[in-house]
């Protein structure tokens, strides 16, 4: 295990929490893995994958994400791969040619991927020995990110015949822990938490009135000129509005949020990469595998929504370990905003009985054929959690 270590990536130890997950998993274990936002979760498969008979499939909610750690693994001459949304017929067929010719140790997908036949038809004829899931809070209803799809994570570990798994993630309070360990029988001394403490982050958080946010922030990054900074912000119009505010005092910045096209987004994303842009205002749209190690500041214009998705945000700067600051400007002024997203994602009891209602009327067979958007607007619960609600 060292002399890969040291051979393919050039170290010569493992931190602590690395050692513990990557011997798990080697010793023929499941395992969990939840360390700080740049602690090295990525090492935790991507050097058993070099010792393991088979294929390592690796499930991540982001393109971003993948073609990062890819480029990473080229770069150390690993034999990696990919198929995503981005590719034709023709380079996903290639790929899975590789992968059924054992040429692959790693291969990383998006989890919807998991729902084309023609993928899972493949994926059934090809060994695999370690099945990745990265992000791996977004498999708990009760963290901050769920994504639905990810629940049907443990049934295909089970169809494909996946003997391990590994889950790795930064923000994982322990009902989603417990979660993620039950859905795939870890045992808990395989649960590896490092802490969530970095010595490098200044909080902040700073008592302002809303008329005076926008001159403070002008005030506190002409302070920080030329550095990398992330500005969070609620809502897509106020990222406009505040992104127009900094560039008229002279500070080059770019909004960044859902309501773009993708192709703007990905050419602004790669320019805060490539450094010509230094900063970004932003709704939570932006910043998972966001892999830049010198943000040197990550401002909340608004509060955030929840702890745990302050500290996923604050956790994208120092990542290099170099001292950095994250400032809340806190008033009670955009509270009913946040409450507003609170009821908007929680169902009210009627509307619940209203779906249940709904199944029972029009299920036969264990089959229910439903209008996602009459079902919305009939029980008054918006679709993404709708979605849920249905899983």
């Amino acid at each position: 295990m060292l002399d890969t270590l040291s051979r393919v990536f050039g170290f010569t130890q493992l931190r602590p929490g690395q050692d513990a997950a990557i011997s798990a998993v080697l010793a023929g274990r499941s395992a969990a893995a939840i360390f700080p936002t740049g602690s090295g979760k990525s090492l935790c498969y991507q050097l058993p994958a070099l010792h393991l008979p088979h294929l390592t499939l690796v499930v991540s909610p982001l393109l971003a994400l993948m073609q990062d750690q890819l480029a990473f693994l080229h770069q150390h001459g690993i034999a990696a791969a990919s198929i995503d949304s981005a590719q034709s017929r023709e380079d996903a067929s290639a790929v899975m040619a590789k992968a059924k010719a054992g040429e692959l140790k790693i291969l990383m997908i998006s989890v919807e991927r998991l729902k084309n036949e023609r993928f899972r038809s493949f994926i059934q004829q090809v060994p695999i020995s370690l099945l990745v899931i990265d992000e791996a809070h977004c498999i708990s209803e009760w963290g901050h990110n769920f994504r639905p799809d990810y629940l049907k994570l443990p049934d295909y570990q089970r169809q494909f015949a996946i003997p391990q798994v590994l889950l790795l993630t930064a923000t994982a309070t322990p009902p989603v822990i417990a979660d993620m360990q039950s859905k795939f029988a870890i045992a808990a001394a395989d649960v590896v938490t490092t802490g969530f403490y970095r010595a490098n982050l200044n909080l902040l958080v700073e008592p302002i009135s809303g008329r005076d946010k926008q001159r403070r922030l002008v005030d506190w990054l002409s302070g920080k000129a030329g550095q990398p900074s992330i500005v969070y912000v609620t809502q897509q119009k106020t990222a406009e509005q505040v992104a127009e505010h900094l560039s008229q005092h002279s500070i080059a910045a770019s909004a960044y949020h859902a309501g773009m096209a993708h192709e703007q987004r990905e050419a602004i994303q790669r320019q805060f990469m490539d450094g010509r842009i230094n900063c970004i205002v932003a709704t939570i749209a932006f910043g998972m595998g966001i892999d830049k190690s010198d943000i040197r500041s990550v401002v909340h214009f608004d509060l955030p929504k929840s702890i745990e998705n302050y500290s996923q945000e604050i956790g994208r700067a120092g990542r290099d370990g170099q001292p950095s600051d994250c400032l809340v400007l806190a008033n009670r002024d955009s509270l009913n905003v946040l409450e507003n997203f609170v009821y908007g994602d929680t169902p009210e009891r009627q509307g619940i009985r209203c779906v249940l209602d709904e199944l029972l009327a029009s299920g036969q067979g264990g089959q229910w054929e439903l209008m996602l958007n009459a079902l919305s607007e009939q029980s008054n619960i918006r679709q993404l959690p709708l979605k849920t609600l249905l899983v």
